[in-house]
């Protein structure tokens, strides 16, 4: 019974901490702090260049998206509009560059389109204000684009922009065209959704009734833990369709895929005990026991380059962060400060792993540690509990869950902190976000 409870605790709770041992055993510091030079861009509100009144949302799917998603990416100031001395309808899609100038902006980022019928044609630009032309994107956003009257065809138009903007100015791409599988409450049970990573478009996968949890997507499948069977059974999603994938005896969660696609990380208590096992991808056989320890090891973690695990394990008394090798060799303890560490995320830059912890103030945080030599940092505090972290693809933002506002809700967050974003825009909780890489 300890270990099913545990485990379940482990799996599906809240957690946080710190750097200077308190007295209760829990750990104090403060979120690092620092200076930032965020660039300036001016985003007008897109123009219809056909000179009618929007009645069709295309302004606000297309200028909203991209100001929502300048603002997620945390490397903007988007210049007050007004402080506008050009009239942006006036000027149309060919800028007065001394008049942004004046203003102090850096870039101009202009959307105009045209209705006809049920199809609008979209024309997307980015200015350099001090360069006076216009930035060279690659296509489709090289040039107008004919595109369907639909809100979802739009944001996603938007955010593949902004991704551009992004690299322009940082020389790597945005996250905005991937997507996040989350956990909700519907009814008395709990689902699976499909998320954009600004949070509008919301796809429901699952509709069973019961518990679902525990989702991890990757290679374009996703595995998850379900009670739909009378068990902690494993399930893969993939083509719309959920087939079960590992349903052992007892406990059958934690799937996370391997970079290669090969092997599956998992934890099952078929043996009595929660432990790390590795099965085959396709087939969900059992390759091998990777742990077997007296405690429950739990919720693994693949090293971008697939030749480590991270995982949970409470063998030496509390729950820690331990690394091992692919093959279950080399187990060592990772984290030392804290005495409730979990749900570990390995960054894709290799760098670092990111986890939740409990604090000295029995209150849930999020935090880093340095895979080399164990340096931790802190990324949230004093901001109700957060929990569940998940990078992004390019190893430079985090997705998590917060109660800060009151309810369970999805946030990102620059790799740093610095900047933390609600991005939920549907009702319910939000629960174990995991983004697509």
């Amino acid at each position: 019974m300890r270990t099913i409870v545990y485990l379940a605790v482990l799996a599906l709770s809240t957690v946080a901490w710190a750097q200077a041992p308190a007295a209760d055993g829990g750990f104090k510091f403060d979120v690092e702090q620092g200076e930032l030079v965020l660039f300036q861009l001016a985003v007008p509100d897109a123009i219809d260049l056909g000179g009618e009144a929007d009645t069709r949302g295309v302004t606000e799917a297309l200028t909203g998206t991209i100001v929502r998603d300048l603002g997620i990416a945390g490397y903007f100031n988007l210049v007050d509009k007004a402080s506008y001395l050009a009239d942006p309808t006036k000027e149309g899609m060919k800028p007065k560059y001394k008049d942004w100038f004046n203003i102090g902006t850096q870039g101009l980022v202009k959307a105009g389109y045209r209705i006809a019928g049920d199809k609008v044609v979209v024309d997307l630009r980015l200015y350099s204000i001090d360069g006076s032309q216009q930035v060279t994107l690659p296509a489709p956003y090289d040039g107008p684009v004919e595109l369907p009257i639909e809100a979802t065809k739009l944001r996603y138009h938007a955010h593949g922009f902004v991704n551009e903007i992004i690299k322009h100015y940082t020389k790597a791409p945005g996250f905005f065209l991937s997507r996040l599988v989350v956990v909700k409450r519907v009814n008395r049970g709990k689902e699976l959704f499909m998320v954009s990573p600004d949070g509008l478009d919301e796809t429901q996968l699952t509709r069973t009734g019961g518990i679902n949890m525990l989702p991890s997507l990757s290679g374009g499948r996703i595995y998850f833990t379900s009670f739909r069977n009378g068990g902690a059974h494993l399930f893969v999603l993939s083509g719309g369709k959920a087939q079960p994938f590992a349903q052992f005896k007892g406990l059958n969660t934690g799937a996370t895929m391997s970079p290669d696609g090969r092997h599956v990380a998992v934890t099952l208590s078929k043996d009595g005990n929660p432990e790390v096992y590795l099965l085959e991808a396709q087939s969900g056989k059992v390759v091998r026991r990777l742990t077997n320890s007296w405690g429950i090891d739990t919720s693994p973690s693949w090293s971008p380059d697939g030749s480590k695990i991270a995982f949970v394990s409470d063998r030496h008394g509390s729950p820690q962060i331990w690394l091992m090798g692919a093959d279950g060799t080399g187990q060592r303890r990772l984290t030392f400060q804290g005495n409730y560490n979990q749900t570990p995320d390995w960054s894709p830059r290799g760098d670092k792993i990111v986890f939740t912890a409990r604090d000295e103030r029995n209150v849930f945080d999020l935090f880093t540690v340095n895979v080399n030599d164990g340096t931790i940092k802190r990324l949230t505090q004093n901001q109700g509990n957060n929990e569940e972290p998940s990078w992004s693809p390019d190893g430079r933002y985090l997705a998590f869950t917060s109660t800060r506002s009151g309810e369970s809700k999805l946030y990102i967050m620059t790799a740093d902190g610095r900047f933390q974003t609600m991005v939920s825009a549907g009702k319910g909780q939000y629960m174990t976000p995991s983004w697509g890489r």
